[in-house]
């Protein structure tokens, strides 16, 4: 999965804005753009470069990603230092003349599918004499590469398998920083060695894993609260079973959002054998400040918490065991700052919640009137139904703590109230609080327009009834509040009636108008037919007590009680 630039030869470097850290090309040098796609299809960009002798600047990276060196015979000085992503083959004897550019039309493999080159694609073309040299040669990269020169450089064949070489130092590359980690952790507190080659960490990892496993069965209360623990060791066990470093880098950069964490694994992994008694009260401490939430507003409280995370840590208690009293003092010091700060925030915010229980009972008529004039289908759907539905989840959510009076006591083990479970980051619901009043007294408003419009307001007072009058007057006025002390079922079930009488009459008009005019023969067909219709609308207007749309109000004319057809 790999390709050569068309332009393969670098332009010149401007003098004038050359940096300090460019590489000037020696003369003898040709460079070629090598692209490389990995697993994920991320393409990666480098250089491979043909050189007559090494000199310290190849052994560098710049801004590629991966640099390939092939050198024309034995170095006159030692060679390195190399840095991480660059490679370095040497033949095993000088060679000359061998190298040449050749065009071809070549085929090559991008994220698993074939594809044609671009027409005269340029490739390196090695001779055989070449090739041979290279192959009984070395090739250097810090750290090791799994795959040797004999891989790269084929008998019988004249183009380097670049690409295999690119996708190793990739591996390397994203693999290096975990690698070291690794390393680091195993020997602690002893000094890794020099480059610790992946081949010898996995052996110790895999065994570290085990007798961590032969201890857990100690450990079963702790790994059902902290359930991390069981999974530190199964991602553990997966990485001590590759068998490359590709998969390696892959599976630890899955597993792993940085090296550090890696780290910490294998340090909780070693704990568990080395100071079991240690690790359970490390891990339940470890639990609490992770568990403990600290507002920004709380930067001292910030502060302990931070440094008691970083006393607290398995790599401590693996390389300076002697440190466990500072340990614990780093803790309790946050620990009862923290308890301090929660009492008194889990004091005042169920106070407030009190006030807020009064702002709920304040606005309950507007509640109450809204849910029993949605019942009212003949004045349109019903409104504010969702706002209706959080103010009767408010109460629950702002109910009273019920350990409230013991709290402290309760605050042994875990950093939150068990009962109710707020956070320093918590405050009572005072924005929900009054947008659902907002939209209450929006829906109540809406319903009162409609019943405030001219034929809702005519059909209601020529009911003559006192409470209905009160009704309209308060309508009127649009006192919500007073709305819902008159509006029982009573005189809901009252006001629905003359709706749907209103809404009976304003259908049957065209009824009725039409037997006003001269039947020449009213047969008794005909005379079934009209009834028939007026059963019709009789049921349709009481079984589905569906609003009337605006426009089919029933119109009264004024001066009279009875509605006319709109």
């Amino acid at each position: 999965m790999w390709g050569f630039d068309r332009n393969r030869r670098r332009q010149a470097p401007d003098r004038g804005k050359q940096d300090s850290s460019a590489r000037a090309e020696s003369p003898g040098e040709q460079c070629y753009r090598l692209a490389v796609v990995d697993a994920q299809g991320r393409e990666h960009c480098g250089e491979a470069i043909v050189s007559q002798d090494w000199h310290p600047q190849l052994g560098q990276l710049a801004e590629d990603e991966f640099r390939i060196v092939i050198l024309s015979g034995p170095p006159s000085e030692s060679v390195g230092p190399i840095a991480t992503g660059v490679a370095v083959c040497v033949p095993g004897e000088a060679v000359s003349g061998g190298r040449r550019l050749r065009e071809t039309a070549t085929a090559y493999r991008v994220k698993e599918r074939e594809r044609q080159a671009p027409e005269s694609e340029e490739r390196l073309a090695l001779s055989a004499r070449v090739m041979t040299a290279l192959a009984s040669g070395q090739l250097l990269a810090n750290p090791p590469l799994e795959v040797g020169p004999a891989d790269i450089f084929l008998p019988r064949q004249t183009a380097p398998r670049l690409g295999l070489l690119a996708q190793a130092l990739l591996a390397q590359r994203a693999a290096e920083p975990y690698i070291h980690s690794l390393a680091v952790a195993l020997a602690a507190p002893a000094d890794p060695a020099p480059g610790a080659r992946l081949a010898e960490l996995l052996p110790a990892l895999g065994q570290a894993v085990a007798a961590a496993r032969e201890k857990m069965s100690g450990f079963q209360d702790l790994l059902t609260d902290m359930p991390r623990m069981a999974s530190a060791l199964e991602s553990l066990a997966s990485l001590s079973e590759v068998a490359t470093t590709a998969t390696f880098a892959e599976i630890a950069c899955r597993l792993y959002s940085s090296p550090s964490d890696l780290a910490e694994d294998v340090y909780l992994c070693r704990a568990l054998v080395e100071n079991p008694n240690g690790t359970t009260k490390a891990a339940r401490m470890r639990r609490f400040l992770i568990e403990a939430v600290v507002p920004e507003s709380e930067p001292e409280l910030c502060v302990d918490r931070t440094i008691a995370l970083e006393e607290l840590s398995f790599a401590t208690l693996v390389a300076e065991p002697n440190r466990w009293a500072a340990m614990r003092a780093a803790f309790e010091r946050f620990r009862q700052r923290y308890q301090c700060a929660y009492l008194n925030h889990h004091r005042r915010y169920w106070e407030s919640t009190l006030t807020l229980h009064a702002q709920l009972m304040d606005f309950i008529s507007h509640a109450q009137a809204l849910r029993r004039l949605n019942t009212l289908r003949e004045l349109g759907r019903p409104l504010g139904e969702e706002a209706l539905a959080e103010y009767e989840q408010l109460p629950q959510r702002i109910g009273a703590c019920l350990l409230s009076a013991n709290l402290e006591r309760e605050l042994g083990e875990a950093p939150r109230c068990p009962a109710c479970g707020i956070s320093l980051n918590d405050e009572p619901s005072w924005e929900d609080v009054q947008r659902v009043k907002r939209r209450l007294e929006r829906a109540v408003n809406q319903q009162l327009q409609r019943l405030s419009s001219k034929a809702v307001h005519q059909i209601l007072a020529a009911s003559g009834e006192a409470r209905v009058e009160q009704f309209v007057q308060l309508v009127q006025a649009s006192q919500a509040r007073s709305l819902a002390d008159v509006l029982d079922n009573e005189l809901l079930g009252f006001l629905r009636r003359l709706l749907v009488e209103a809404r009976v009459r304003s259908l049957l008009a065209p009824v009725f108008a039409k037997l006003q005019e001269p039947i020449p023969d009213l047969s008794e067909e005909a005379v079934e037919d009209i009834a028939t219709e007026v059963a019709r609308v009789i049921h349709h207007a009481f079984s589905g007590q569906q609003a009337l749309p605006s426009d089919e109000w029933p119109q009264l004319t004024p001066g009279t009680s009875e509605p006319s057809p709109a």
